[in-house]
């Protein structure tokens, strides 16, 4: 199975709230909870993909996972392709502003089933986003740089 064979079936995201142990004193506020959404991009091949977000603000959540939602019913049944992925987002958000985080996230999740599908490790690498493109470091790289 190659990178390219593998197609979108579905995003499921689930909103959940951590207890910090120690709260995060900032000088506009103390986070005493810590939300995530988690984010699973499921693949008619069978393999999964898994990502997160860290909205900071718990109320967000609630429009968070719908927007999430959406864009996973928007590329449904499409190749798996990070850059298109991104680029398609983007461009579905033009006329009610670009929430970045939730476009990466749909993005970043479709990495490890890449990987996986072509007998990589996908802890091995890690991306990152430099004008809508991305490119594949091995973690070493990026630790040390």
């Amino acid at each position: 199975m190659t990178f390219e064979s593998l197609t979108l079936k579905s995003i499921r995201a689930r909103p959940v709230v951590l207890k910090l142990k120690r709260p995060v004193v900032a000088r506009i506020a103390t986070l005493t909870d810590w939300p995530l959404i988690l984010i699973d991009l499921y693949t008619e091949e069978g393999v999964i993909g898994r990502s997160y977000l860290e909205p900071y603000i718990r109320r967000s959540m609630r429009y968070l996972i719908p927007a999430l939602h959406d864009l996973g019913e928007m590329l449904k049944g499409r190749r798996l392709a990070p850059i298109e992925f991104y680029e398609a987002t983007r461009k579905s958000l033009h006329f009610v502003g670009y929430e970045g985080m939730a476009m990466i996230t749909v993005a970043a999740s479709t990495w490890r089933p890449g990987m996986h599908s072509r007998g990589r490790p996908a802890h091995r690498f890690a991306y990152c986003w430099e004008a809508a493109s991305v490119r594949c470091l091995p973690t070493t790289a990026m630790a040390s740089g």
